[in-house]
């Protein structure tokens, strides 16, 4: 049995382990350097090793953090833990170049249990978006010169952490409603040094965000083997203001200065987001899960420097196969997963939608035979961009582990 008790603390104290290292470099993207930063790519426990698909999937046994109607259908007594890590290893190409980079850190963690014997709650720690972009070697005409430069290295960190709650409750044994809340807060920041002839500036700029997201979403089962799904995101802003300090630094350390200011930067503003998903289950142990979403960002009427926000489509099919339990063979046991998705992307830079795509493999390795509690292992191997038009192609491997526990809350012990 796990400690609840235990758990709560754990939550605890990896919630505020998360939010501290927000100014930790999350990402190793320079694709990262646009809006908010990239949009997070993992989910938690076995959502992971089938592309982060799951509308239509109910979770009886499991987090699914994809649907907030899912959480009506967890099993009454039962308490479901998920915590996660991730490493990365990114290879960027622009012309004939390129370059490698490795980053790692915690991906989620989520508690869910029973309310009632129809409805579900679940809480989810988990990121939004992530920053961690680095540009050196930037070279600018001191103004009245013909020939002299200073050079530039500019460097980014930091992200937004999404702080959800959702519940769910069964209508009836096949129709399921949801509710999401989402605390959404962080802060990015961007530190530029520049290397002049006779002295050093550095100008670090920290832009916080804060605001909160409401969305819903169902689950039908229209037949035994057939589940679809929808899920809305509503549009929301994010308030945001920004902390400024610029230093410099002279060659002889005699007149070095600091200058403080503080000041409020334009709402951010996230769009209207639907989802609509089925899973079917196919010759028994395949079950197929088929997932769109679109975002209408073209609606939020906001521009980046460096781009222009289209609206933007995400497909997503994932297939998983579960045999029939048996104590006495382990392989039987596993789940294996495979998923594939495409993302046309919310940015147009130079004419050009930076894409991306992945195909994602998992596996799940149980503890035992009596709970659900399993190791879920995700591999991801994916792209973003093109080197056209001044983009940057970059190719990743992501190394997901979640370790996603059920526990038994008020039930008797038995004594053989």
């Amino acid at each position: 049995m796990i400690n609840k008790y235990l758990i709560l603390s754990l939550f605890l104290v990896v919630f505020t382990m998360q939010t501290r290292a927000q100014s930790n470099a999350l990402s190793s993207s320079p694709y990262s350097l646009y809006g908010l930063g990239l949009s997070n790519e993992t989910s938690t426990g076995k959502v992971n090793g089938l592309g982060g698909l799951g509308i239509a999937m109910p979770s009886s046994s499991f987090i699914n953090n994809s649907n907030p109607a899912a959480f009506g259908s967890i099993l009454l007594n039962s308490f479901l833990y998920d915590f996660g890590i991730k490493a990365q290893t990114n290879t960027l190409a622009e012309g004939n170049s390129t370059d490698s980079n490795i980053t790692a850190n915690f991906s989620n963690i989520a508690l869910a249990f029973p309310v009632t014997k129809r409805s579900g709650f679940g809480i989810t720690l988990i990121p939004l978006t992530s920053v961690g972009y680095s540009i050196s070697g930037i070279e600018t005409n001191i103004e009245g010169t013909s020939n002299s430069v200073f050079i530039t290295d500019i460097v980014g960190t930091g992200g937004i952490n999404d702080l959800k709650l959702n519940y769910g409750y069964a209508l009836t044994n096949k129709f399921r409603l949801g509710i999401t809340g989402s605390a959404l807060f962080g802060q990015i920041k961007q530190t530029e040094t520049d290397y002049l002839p006779s002295n050093t500036f550095v100008i670090e700029d920290i832009n916080y965000y804060s605001g909160v997201r409401v969305g819903a979403g169902f689950q039908y089962d229209v037949f035994k083997n057939f589940s679809i799904g929808g899920t809305t995101q509503l549009p929301t802003s994010l308030s945001g203001s920004k902390s400024s300090t610029i230093t410099l630094y002279t060659t002889d350390a005699t007149t070095d200065l600091t200058e403080n200011s503080e000041s409020t930067i334009d709402d951010f503003n996230l769009p209207l987001e639907l989802g609509f998903g089925l899973q079917t289950t196919l010759k028994k142990y395949f079950s197929l899960n088929l997932d769109y979403k679109k975002s209408y960002w073209t609606n939020t009427n906001q521009s980046d420097q460096l781009g222009t926000y289209v609206d933007q489509n995400l497909f997503g099919v994932g297939l998983q196969y579960a045999a029939e339990k048996k104590a006495s063979k382990f392989f039987n046991n596993l789940e294996y997963r495979v998923g594939y998705n495409f993302n046309d992307g919310n940015l147009e830079v130079n004419d050009q939608r930076v894409k991306s795509s992945s195909l994602n493999l998992g596996i799940g390795i149980p503890f035992n035979d009596y709970t659900s509690s399993m190791i879920n292992i995700g591999y991801s191997y994916g792209n973003k961009g093109q080197i056209t038009n001044g983009l940057i192609k970059e190719n990743y491997h992501l190394l997901s582990i979640n370790l996603s526990l059920e526990g038994i809350w008020f039930q008797k012990r038995k004594i053989d």
